[in-house]
């Protein structure tokens, strides 16, 4: 391959917003493997399956195309699975739980004792939630309630809490710690005192001299009987609700704008039910499991600020079919959203709250007041009740997500301009997104019309140039003639289209399955592609949202292991656009890359006008060979820095303690005023060229 670069900008400078990513609550177990938070189903609560488009995702099913179709229950058998995807069952102690499959009748209660007269079973309770755990030790010693799975360090001091009332029986209570597997001597043992009749908080701090893996046990008296609910268990060092580990792998990746709370998740989402001390689990409706609430506002718009990015909220639009209905096809968009016979999905629940669309404007402006409103204000007293003076300042905020679920085109523009003027009354500083990638170009044309004063930015998907280019035009034509300056985000994004031979092969051929591919090389190989595709539209693209950050069976950036967390493929290669150099990219006569071609070449300057950048990616398995003419440049001769990303086969990735993509050093040689080189297979690399 030989090119040449010229002087010639594509355009205006590369927003530096391109390396941004997603947070969705409810969605397999992302910010669960995140949270401080280490004890699953604190609250004691009956779990509820995972949902059909939950088991798809995850690519738990033997067919796609059938709800009812049997799935995987052994999450061990996938190469994404590590430690966070556990669900530990509470069990009567002593006794051993084992790992528990996921299944829809799956309780993750194992209530009674193998070896003495110990039991638990939940029982009916609003102390916290909807229920309580029952705790009954008959035998003549000590005994009670254990949960396996709590990964321990030396250095680090953890802290219990809970609620519990004595029904019968009299006598300490002691929170302990067990090598996992074990029932005798443990590594340590706290008092707790005791409870009485009416439920009374107790606490302990516990430590461990090895690090490992360990069970938790509430010992109780023996011929006693308690009820406990609102148990917690955190390590001192963490960070806003989160873990340490998972601040420092996010600060590495350095996503520049976090998207959140979904996503689909976001469509049924009370933010309310996130924020204060009295927060209670609920039901995931769009997704199934339980979602447990410690992680909202605060925890995500902190977490954010942590690892050096900033929010956008995806806010929940309500609607009349938003009652019964996670899912109007067109043809019944006209019928009675009351209406439980539509030809229509239904989530299984009675929404009334989500249905009106004004009252939806209003909890979405008493939103923006609580993030964004000083102390003078209802919503910043609210938040500095909470703990936090100092407002979040989020500017970006979308309206919803995948509405043709529900919307008509113009009916969701104009629900978009009720929205914003109600939530800009609050702030008007803040960015108001319309989704754009719903309803075909034509349509948006027509939303554009309707809504285009009262928005700020395009929340699009997809990654075709094709498609870009129109939506891009109809934005530059809006925006001329009405002095406008919409930008074009993409706030979900993923390489998902069969570019390559490895990427989405369709499962009806293989058995290779999407939640393979997403943790692999290739995948991040890909991703490059497209990030390089939107640096040449500079400006004009503002923040690009990758799908996801964490825990998703690898289709993230990061994965937070209790052992660990670590970057992923493509969290390594986020990372490098993330802190690239290049400013302003520069055309190559004649050249423009195609999606599916295994290499591609682009030059760009760095912002200072001193140095060029030359970013070369070869996704192929073969080495291919390159001479870049840069003879229009006062490129200095002699050998450039530069940093490699390799991996040894397209379907290499990390995990724990396996890093298979590796960064390195590397350097070009220039003579001449010419790059001649060798291009690695499987490879991405940035050079810097400094100019005479």
């Amino acid at each position: 391959m030989k090119l040449l670069a010229t002087k010639t900008c594509h355009g205006t400078p590369i927003s530096r917003k391109l390396a941004s990513n997603f947070i969705e609550l409810g969605y397999g177990l992302q910010v669960e493997g995140m949270a401080a938070e280490m004890f699953f189903n604190r609250s004691f609560e009956p779990f509820y399956p995972y949902r059909w488009i939950n088991k798809l995702w995850f690519d738990l099913l033997e067919d796609e195309n059938d709800p009812n179709s049997p799935y995987e229950t052994d999450w061990r058998v996938f190469d994404w699975y590590h430690s966070s995807y556990e669900h530990n069952a509470w069990f009567a102690f002593p006794g051993v739980a084992g790992y528990q499959e996921i299944r829809d009748d799956s309780t993750f209660v194992i209530g009674d004792s193998p070896t003495a007269d110990v039991h638990i079973s939940l029982v009916p309770d609003n102390r916290h939630g909807t229920h309580a755990m029952l705790v009954q030790n008959r035998s003549e010693g000590m005994g009670g309630l254990a949960q396996d799975g709590k990964y321990c360090f030396p250095d680090v001091k953890y802290r219990f809490s809970g609620q519990i009332k004595t029904l019968s029986g009299a006598g300490g209570l002691y929170a302990a710690l067990y090598r996992e597997g074990t029932t005798e001597d443990p590594v340590c043992v706290r008092p707790l005192g005791e409870a009485g009749e009416d439920y009374t908080r107790v606490s302990a701090e516990l430590a461990v001299e090895a690090e490992g893996r360990y069970t938790f046990v509430l010992l109780t008296p023996p011929h006693s009987e308690i009820v406990c609910d609102d148990f917690s268990l955190t390590p001192d060092d963490a960070l806003h609700g989160f873990k340490k580990s998972a601040a420092e792998v996010g600060r590495y990746v350095s996503p520049k704008v976090i998207r959140w709370p979904g996503g689909c998740f976001a469509s049924f989402y009370d933010w309310r039910s996130g924020v204060g001390k009295n927060r209670v689990p609920s039901y995931s409706y769009f997704w199934g499991g339980y979602q447990y609430n410690d992680i909202g506002t605060d925890e995500l718009a902190s977490y954010a600020e942590t690892v050096g990015g900033e929010s956008m909220i995806c806010v929940n639009m309500h609607h009349p079919f938003k009652r019964y209905y996670d899912y109007v096809p067109p043809q019944s968009l006209d019928g009675d959203p009351n209406d439980r016979t539509l030809e229509a999905s239904l989530h299984g629940r009675d929404l009334i709250q989500f249905s009106d669309l004004k009252k939806g404007a209003e909890e979405a402006a008493a939103w923006v007041e609580y993030c964004n409103g000083d102390l003078g204000t209802e919503g910043g007293r609210q938040r500095a009740a909470n703990g936090r003076e100092k407002p979040y300042n989020v500017k970006y905020w979308e309206m919803d997500n995948e509405c043709h679920r529900w919307f008509r085109a113009e009916e969701y523009a104009e629900a978009c301009v009720l929205y914003s003027e109600t939530m800009k009354a609050v702030d008007p500083t803040i960015k108001i997104g319309m989704i754009s990638y719903c309803y075909g170009n034509e349509a948006l044309k027509k939303m554009i019309e309707i809504a285009g004063e009262h928005i700020d930015f395009l929340a699009d998907r997809g990654f075709d140039e094709n498609d870009l280019r129109g939506k891009l035009s109809i934005l530059n034509d809006f925006n001329q003639a009405h002095g406008t300056n919409i930008k074009y985000c993409n706030t979900e994004w993923l390489p998902l289209n069969g570019a390559d031979k490895t990427n989405m092969v369709p499962r009806s051929e293989t058995r290779v399955s999407k939640s393979f591919l997403f943790s692999k090389w290739s995948y991040a190989l890909d991703a490059a592609t497209i990030l390089m595709m939107w640096q040449r539209y500079g400006e004009s693209i503002d923040f690009i949202n990758f799908n996801n950050l964490a825990n998703t069976h690898s289709q993230s950036v990061i994965e937070t292991a209790k052992e660990g967390a670590f970057v992923t493929a493509s969290g390594m290669m986020m990372h490098r656009f993330a802190v690239t150099k290049a400013y302003r990219t520069l055309v190559i006569r004649d050249y423009h890359p195609k999606r599916n071609d295994p290499v591609h070449v682009q030059v760009s300057e760095d912002e200072g006008g001193q140095n060029l950048v030359v970013n070369i990616l070869n996704r192929s398995e073969d080495d291919a060979e390159l001479e870049l003419d840069l003879s229009e440049f006062s490129v200095k001769d002699g050998a450039c820095g530069g940093v490699m990303l390799t991996g040894d086969s397209l379907i290499a990735m990390n995990r724990l303690n396996d890093a298979q993509i590796r960064e390195s050093p590397a350097s070009a040689e220039v003579r001449d005023g010419r790059i001649r080189m060798t291009v690695r297979r499987l490879s991405f690399a940035e050079y810097v060229l400094p100019l005479a």
